[in-house]
């Protein structure tokens, strides 16, 4: 019998933690394993490809006195869904994404081990001042003595060093790339005139600084444009196209929207820009990378640093505009070279064989 492997993840939209959750599920799928994603919310914005089956919980949140009483049924609802695909095939393990789905699968006891991704740098992106004694005491709780995977080293020694967690087993494993799959995309048209251009990718929020950016673009002073493809928060979106026109960059700067193939885009430009406060794992940084577009960022928890490990020159202070501003000037006009070495740490096939390794590690 075929082995058999479990995603679960809070919903299938187009974050980055729902990509890279299909993304290594696509890598299971390839490699002749059976492939089933338990999605909490009924929300899809990804493509799945028909060989992986797709269950979705229909989750739909409580509240007030009944809110403990809906997650409890989500929870018992959840576990009897994997019970019956264990009833049926060889599940070799589960691999669980976000916050809220490892919350809801609690703590079962299963044949299979159970791993809790995460994608994100709990210091900088979840706790604050008003709410961090509570929440640190939340996420010591979801994760202590659980099997744990790490996308970038940089949240691994969070969780360890910062947060204090206590797992039972914690490994990092960079997020898998399709190398052949990207590059082909990556030919594909656009529909821009302007080339050559600078380019980054990113949704629209405070995290990504998209203020920084423009602020050292301006100071560049560059005649390259500036290419901006991302989508989220509309007040974000306004506030960057206020801060364009403020700065006078109405002709230089522009923002395309959501793009479904950045790829082709990443190949066309020039330079690749991230402006990021922190991150998980970059993945642009080394999408860009695998198109064939030399990348420059801000040295920010966390990822950066483990991308560009050849090119630490390429790195930034987080916030530093003159900086940022001065590699902008520095690296459009001689780009930084990639190095195979960097990008082949990214590989599927080397991405595959450390999952299988933590799966026999970890399993009873």
């Amino acid at each position: 019998m075929e082995k058999t492997i479990i995603f679960v993840a809070d919903s299938l939209g187009s974050g980055g933690a729902q990509q890279v959750m299909l993304r290594s599920a696509r890598l299971f799928d390839s490699s002749g394993y059976k492939v089933y994603i338990i999605a909490v919310k009924n929300h899809c914005r990804l493509m799945i490809p028909e060989s992986i089956n797709v269950i979705y919980l229909n989750f739909k949140k409580g509240f007030g006195i009944y809110r403990w009483l809906t997650d409890f049924y989500y929870h018992q609802k959840l576990i009897k869904i994997i019970q019956s695909i264990e009833q049926q095939n060889n599940v070799a393990a589960i691999f669980v994404h976000q916050m809220f789905s490892s919350f809801l699968l609690g703590n079962p006891k299963f044949k299979m081990p159970i791993f809790h991704t995460v994608h994100i740098n709990y210091s900088e992106g979840y706790l604050n001042r008003k709410k961090s004694g509570r929440r640190l005491k939340k996420l010591r709780t979801l994760y202590n003595q659980k099997n744990i995977l790490t996308v970038s080293q940089g949240i691994e020694n969070d969780l360890i060093d910062n947060l204090k967690v206590t797992p039972r087993f914690i490994q990092t494993i960079y997020n898998p790339f399709d190398f052949q799959k990207i590059r082909e995309l990556s030919s594909n048209p656009i529909a821009f005139k302007s080339e050559p251009f600078l380019l980054t990718v990113g949704r629209f929020s405070k995290q990504k600084r998209h203020d920084i950016l423009l602020k050292a673009y301006w100071s560049a002073n560059t005649p390259l444009p500036l290419v901006i493809i991302g989508d989220g928060s509309i007040n974000e979106k306004n506030n960057l196209e206020a801060m364009v026109e403020t700065l006078g960059l109405t002709e230089k700067v522009f923002i395309v929207g959501f793009k479904e193939n950045p790829y082709s885009w990443m190949k066309r430009a020039k330079l690749f820009i991230l402006s990021s406060d922190f991150e998980g794992l970059p993945t642009v940084l080394i999408e860009s990378l695998i198109c064939g577009t030399p990348a420059i960022s801000t040295n920010c928890p966390s990822g950066p640093s483990e991308i560009l490990v050849s090119t630490p020159e390429a790195l930034s202070p987080v916030g530093d505009v003159e900086n940022l501003s001065c590699n902008i000037i520095k690296f459009s006009q001689n780009p930084p070279e990639i190095s195979q070495t960097d990008l082949d740490r990214f590989k599927s096939e080397a991405i595959l064989k450390q999952y299988e390794s933590c799966i026999a590690s970890c399993s009873f």
